[in-house]
This record gives structure tokens, sequence and C-alpha cells, in this order.
């Protein structure tokens, strides 16, 4: 009888360590989903934890505080987004994964998270309707990388709305990096600016009812970009502008041709 109890009990004992284990890893997340959103919930509760801090800072300096030691920078999350992606190429959450990296991680250096995430979604996921927001981001950009995106979305995506903003990005990211041009590649900065004209023109005449995610539709954002280029670049001449003076004399700007004319525009609200 008492080696019947006694074998019971070490069955028992031996059993404690993997119940134990099966409680630790009970509530970690599995699928992939599953994984995705419990990265979310990590960035978004440190959001809150920032917010609140922040807002009961009560002087300049304990605020500059919370932003220095508190601030979650999505930068520290990209790696762990990232990874999921690459464990779980053909997953749907790869390309949610993928996209949050490229739209809220900006610096773009060639071995960080944002590079790896663009080589990816340009290598597996063109096709998505899902990219308009990805194009967005790519626009305020100029690195090859994420203008080789761009270019491959425009010309493979079957999307509409989604081939118009990438076609909208694309001329602002290649007039952004020929602005950014030293003088001494001045021949190559005009192809560029060439090339985001006939972008922004194609914008405007094929996508112009798209909708863009904010801030009306791409044709209206294509055509300030080409009045912009046409009419306000360094070397181009000055629209014509009317008012009054101080005196509420009326005058039109061309009364001043052949001139050194100072322009200043002011508002109050």
């Amino acid at each position: 009888m008492r080696r019947i109890v006694a074998g019971h009990l070490i069955l028992l004992l031996l059993a404690l360590p993997a119940l134990s284990d099966q409680d630790k890893t009970k509530d970690k997340p599995k699928t992939p989903e599953e994984q995705y959103k419990a990265l979310l919930k990590e960035q978004n509760d440190a959001m809150k934890a920032f917010r609140n801090a922040y807002q009961e800072a009560k002087t300049p300096e304990e605020k500059n505080k919370v932003v220095r030691d508190k601030y979650p920078n999505p930068e520290k999350l990209a790696p762990k987004m990232l990874e999921l992606a690459e464990k779980n190429p053909k997953d749907p959450v790869a390309l949610d994964a993928l996209v949050w990296v490229v739209t809220n991680v900006f610096r773009s250096s060639q071995d960080g998270p944002r590079a790896k995430a663009v080589i990816l979604l340009l290598r597996d996921h063109v096709q998505s309707d899902k990219l308009a927001r990805v194009c967005l981001s790519l626009a305020n950009g100029t690195d090859e990388k994420g203008q080789d995106l761009l270019r491959s979305i425009l010309d493979k995506n079957p999307n509409k709305e989604v081939q118009g903003v990438a076609c909208l990005g694309l001329a602002q990211s290649l007039k952004n990096r020929a602005d950014q041009m030293p003088e001494a590649q001045a021949k190559d900065a005009d192809k560029l600016r060439k090339e985001s004209e006939e972008l922004f023109e194609r914008a405007a005449n094929k996508y112009a009812d798209v909708k863009m995610p904010f801030r009306g539709t791409v044709g209206e954002q294509a055509k300030g970009e080409l009045f912009e280029i046409r009419h306000l670049s360094i070397g181009k001449e000055v629209p014509e502008v009317e008012g009054e003076d101080a005196d509420s004399k009326k005058f039109k700007l061309s009364d001043y041709r052949g001139k050194v004319v100072l322009l200043d525009f002011w508002g109050n609200w």
C-alpha cells in the first residue's frame, strides 16, 4: 500500500513542472495574428502610459524628462514586427507587420527595419490593395529602394486607388530627391524633376478622382504640385499678384517689373 501511495506521489511530482510550464505559456500568443495583436497592444499601452505621464508632468523640465525616458519609439518595436513578417511570409499578418514598420519608422538606413520591410513588400506584396498608406509614407523619402517599390506598385498593382497614390507619391519622392542634390549633380536633378513633372501630370489626368486618405484627391494635390513647379520654382516668372498697399491704393505685381521687389505675405488668425 505504501509503495502504491509513494508511486502516485512520484508521478504527481513529475507532472508538476509540466503543469507549471503549461500555465506559463497558456497566455502567450501562438498564432501570427495573436502575436501581431500582442505587439500592437504593447505599443499602444506604452503610448497610453507616456501620454498620461506627460499630462501629469508640471514643469517643462518634467515634460522633457518624460519624453526622454518614456516615449515609446516605434523603432524599438520594428525589429519584432519585421521578425514576425520574416517568419510568417505567407500569412496575411506579414503584410500588416511590414506596413506598420514602413508607416511608423521614418529613418531609412540601408540595413534598418524600414529598408528591409520595403524589400519584403517589393518581393511579396506589390499587388496588395493595402499599400496606399505605404505610398504616402514613401512619398516623403528619397531613397531609391522606396522609389523602386513605388514604381513597381504603379506598374503592377491592379487597384486604381493604390496606383493613383503610388503615382503621386513617386512624383513627390523624385521631386524631393532632386531638390536635395548638390549643384554638381544639376543635370541628374533636372532629369528627376522632368520625370516628376510627367508623373504629376499623369496623376492629375488619370487619377484625378482618387481620394487620398486625407487632404482631398490625387488630382487636387497633383495640380498644386504642378503649379509650384511651373510658377514658383527658382527662375520661373512669378504669377500675378493684386492687392492694396498701406494707403489702400490698388496695385499689381507686374507694375514693378524690372525692379527689385520684396514680397511679405502675412496673416492674422
